[in-house]
């Protein structure tokens, strides 16, 4: 197991160079204070940990206990903090007469009261069961807040400048699109048919999905072996882990299939508009970014049937990149707009390859 853990350390390292050195926003006087930052987090955590465990409070393991609940928490929160502050300085001005919008932190708000009712519910069973079994509605809880709690105050953290960064588009756009109702439920139909094209299907899929499950297979049973134990034991861990591998699986196909029609609804939904301003583009309900270290526009062009931009955005999700492609309509008559686009999109991500013309 440390052996493993060791690799995947290696593989997450390397892929986040790899990410941040090609994200426009590298360069060398960043990638130092990163450095900085790296060094400045790990004294901080070991010094932290060394005042728990060889202090007073670690000759109570109640007291203990807590005290690793509230730290680590912190301090990986903190570490984050420091990290996108440096990797991602920019944030949005806003005239102080603008009222933020908060579409991004809505989302993230219904996932911290979320976790806080799990909680309270861990909590209170843990008040209301016997000795012998509080301990697992408070492991729970606990391992949920470790888990969950910097993920989610990172999350607001993005999702507020997200909001900050949309109120400037939508407050000083560089173009501003509206739709009728016609135009919308046909782009909506459109958008859904192209979605439907592009999903997974089982027919085209099967050999690569066979092959993947015999690699796991085979290194499910490679690490049954290593970690010792007697033959059956290797081969129910070996069935266990494929098994619940296969239900991940089957769990994404379905989730994925249905994805088009979710998306439809909620096109249908959205706004009628688009926006494109200096910090990014707001259309179909949605809102993006031109330039983040681990997100940024990689491409703009054109297609028709009918007229739309086709903005490829590169998503790296800290050891691999995907390509997100967003399609915005065009409004009719609305094509002299291109040029002017085309100019700003140009100069505010210089890294992207803009080639659409009016």
């Amino acid at each position: 197991m440390p052996v493993v853990l060791i690799i995947f350390v290696c593989l997450t390292i390397a892929g986040s160079w790899a990410g941040w050195r090609r994200s426009p926003l590298y360069s060398a006087k960043i990638t130092l204070q990163l450095v900085g930052a790296f060094l400045l987090i790990l004294a901080v955590i070991g010094g932290v940990l060394a005042a728990i465990l060889n202090g007073p409070i670690s000759r109570s393991p109640v007291a203990l206990g807590v005290a690793l609940v509230i730290a680590i928490p912190l301090l990986t929160t903190g570490a984050m903090v420091l990290i996108i502050r440096i990797t991602d300085s920019h944030v949005a001005q806003l005239p102080s007469s603008v009222k933020l919008v908060a579409l991004h932190r809505h989302k993230v708000q219904r996932w911290i009261w979320r976790l806080l009712v799990f909680l309270l519910v861990c909590a209170g069973a843990g008040l209301i069961l016997p000795d012998s079994w509080n301990w697992l509605p408070l492991g729970a809880g606990g391992f949920m807040l470790l888990l969950c709690g910097p993920m989610l105050a990172i999350f607001y953290m993005m999702a507020r400048r997200n909001d900050r960064g949309m109120t400037a588009v939508m407050a000083t756009p560089w173009v501003h699109w509206e739709y009728t109702p016609q135009e919308w439920e046909a782009w909506a139909r459109t958008q859904l048919a192209w979605e439907q094209s592009k999903a997974v299907s089982l027919k085209t899929q099967w050999r690569r999905l066979t092959v993947f499950l015999l690699v796991c297979t085979a290194l499910f049973a490679v690490g049954a072996l290593l970690a010792g134990g007697g033959f059956m034991q290797g081969v129910l861990m070996t069935a266990g882990l494929s098994a619940f591998l296969v239900i991940l699986l089957v769990i994404a196909y379905t989730v994925g299939r249905g994805a088009p029609g979710r998306h439809y609804r909620r096109l249908l939904a959205a706004p009628p508009e688009a926006y494109f301003g200096e910090e990014g583009v707001f259309c179909n309900g949605e809102y993006l970014s031109w330039l983040l270290s681990g997100k940024y526009l990689l491409e703009a062009a054109a297609g028709a049937d009918p007229a739309h931009l086709i903005l490829s955005f590169l998503s790296f999700n800290g050891s691999s990149s995907v390509t997100l492609v967003k399609r915005v309509p065009i409004p009719e008559g609305r094509a002299a707009d291109l040029p002017l686009l085309r100019q700003k999109l140009a100069a505010r991500c210089p890294k992207a390859f803009v080639h659409f013309a009016a």
